[in-house]
């Protein structure tokens, strides 16, 4: 059994490490505070451009979700910056909505938009005329009161500024940040106070010599999941969770397994994305199994929570028709010498469950060992996507069986 590139002529926001022939592609190590930005691809800023912060490397996915979830949502732009986060760039008349994104942790209205921004002394100056004459910043604020419950758009308003930059300038970054904040206290519209604590939040991403202004339109209840009753040590991101599985391209006929399902995050967000046939989850820890019948409570129907060794699943060969799940890292649990053991045990077993034409969807930090693993048993993966999460580089698998 052979794992082959799915044919697709659509074009696919997520690009991976092997081209269609299996040839590896070159590989790019990706530095700590490096960004992403499309070489010569500028923004051309608009009141309804709406930025959707992500975990780092899954602003396609999140592109993806909006595109295929929300009619009238287009794609303005993508932005990664490395070991922070990734930023959804998209173009939309009523952003309520993306509220209900799954892959997205954060959404940010744009206030004003600058390229290039000068590395010297005189970016600062320009950062400061960039703040004052804002132009989108009425547009944003009501936003951010429609978005945010309690949140208010008066005449007097306390504000601080936080500073991402990557690249080098001149100047430091916190003489980014008070050359902004002078320029917003100087504006007109209000009474801008800066405070420590401030209200309203502009948020200022520098990308070499391209300055992003926007304003946080959501709080911390967005990245949080309602269900999340039970957390377990290792747990993964609901966030990074719901990307994956948005990658196992749902169906209405899916029964869906993850073997190592910790407190249950991947089955109850791909429950959230649609239909399926089955759930099913299983794990070894019995702590972790009670986390995860905590979080799914008396939703997510039908679905089956089983203690088991997932390299020893007892089901049927071909049962399901996807497999997502997060392979164990040797970090906080186990060791890098237990996964050289264990990863060929479980992609064993993962090709004997998996029916013909089914999917599976993996994410670790052992990219060399996967790396081996797959070229060993001949596994071309039909997407490879470099992520972080938490600070921690990682790969996510996506391969289909013929």
């Amino acid at each position: 059994m052979r794992c082959f590139p799915r044919p697709d002529t659509r074009p696919d926001p997520i690009k991976g490490r092997f081209d269609a022939q299996g040839r590896r592609a070159p590989e790019v190590p990706r530095k700590s505070g490096a960004h992403v930005r499309p070489r010569g691809h500028r923004l051309k800023p608009s009141p309804d451009v709406i930025i959707a912060h992500t975990q780092p490397g899954l602003e396609g996915v999140a592109i993806r979700e909006a595109l295929a979830r929300f009619p009238g949502v287009r794609e303005v732009g993508r932005r990664s910056i490395a070991d922070r986060n990734g930023m959804a760039l998209l173009g939309v008349d009523r952003p309520q909505a993306l509220t209900r994104m799954r892959c997205a942790e954060d959404l940010f209205a744009l206030a004003a938009y600058a390229c290039p921004l000068a590395a010297t002394e005189e970016g600062l100056e320009q950062a400061r005329k960039v703040a004052r004459n804002a132009p989108f910043v009425e547009t944003a604020l009501a936003r951010r009161v429609a978005l945010t419950p309690g949140s208010r758009a008066g005449r007097r308003l306390g504000f601080r500024v936080l500073v991402r930059t990557t690249g080098r300038q001149e100047y430091r970054r916190v003489d980014l940040q008070k050359a902004l904040e002078r320029g917003i206290a100087e504006r007109g519209d209000r009474r801008w106070r800066l405070e420590e604590q401030g209200e309203v939040q502009w948020w200022a991403t520098l990308l070499d010599d391209e300055l992003i202004l926007a304003i946080r339109l959501t709080d911390d209840r967005m990245r949080q999941r309602e269900y999340k009753v039970a957390h377990f040590p290792g747990s993964l991101r609901p966030s990074v969770a719901a990307a994956m599985a948005l990658l196992s391209q749902p169906t209405d006929d899916d029964v869906v397994l993850d073997p190592l399902c910790g407190a249950g995050t991947i089955l109850i967000e791909r429950a959230h994305l649609g239909r399926y046939r089955m759930l099913l989850g299983g794990d070894s820890d019995p702590r972790a199994l009670a986390a995860a019948r905590d979080n799914v409570g008396p939703r997510y129907k039908p679905i089956e929570l089983r203690e088991w060794d997932a390299a020893a699943l007892p089901l049927g060969d071909g049962a399901v028709t996807r497999i997502i799940t997060n392979l164990p890292w040797g970090r906080k649990s186990g060791s890098h010498a237990d996964n050289v053991r264990l990863y060929p045990r479980l992609l064993r077993e993962f090709r004997r469950v998996l029916a013909p034409g089914g999917l599976m969807v993996l994410i670790t930090s052992e990219t060399r060992l996967m790396r081996e693993l797959l070229e060993e048993n001949r596994i071309v993966p039909s997407s490879i996507l470099t992520v972080t999460v938490l600070g921690t580089p990682a790969s996510i698998y996506v391969c289909r069986f013929a």
